[in-house]
């Protein structure tokens, strides 16, 4: 009996820590980064044309794919 508990506090210790570890690892997949989320362009003129470039980054270990863009 004596051994019984040393033997399983040990297991409980091991268990605890691998799903420690189990848990603060990121997850993979795409993740995209911008450098800028919003861009002012202030007073514009009725009829002119505007135009602003939002650079897109992916710092993810697989392919981004973007399939919807909403203006707002």
């Amino acid at each position: 009996m004596k051994r019984l508990f040393p033997t399983a506090s040990t297991m409980l210790l091991v268990s605890v820590l691998w799903c420690s570890l189990l848990l603060a690892q990121e997850p993979g997949g795409p993740k995209l980064v911008l450098k800028e989320q919003e861009f002012n362009l202030k007073e514009v003129m009725e009829g002119k044309v505007v135009e602003h470039v939002f650079r897109v980054l992916n710092q993810g270990d697989e392919p981004l794919k973007i399939i919807n863009v909403k203006p707002g």
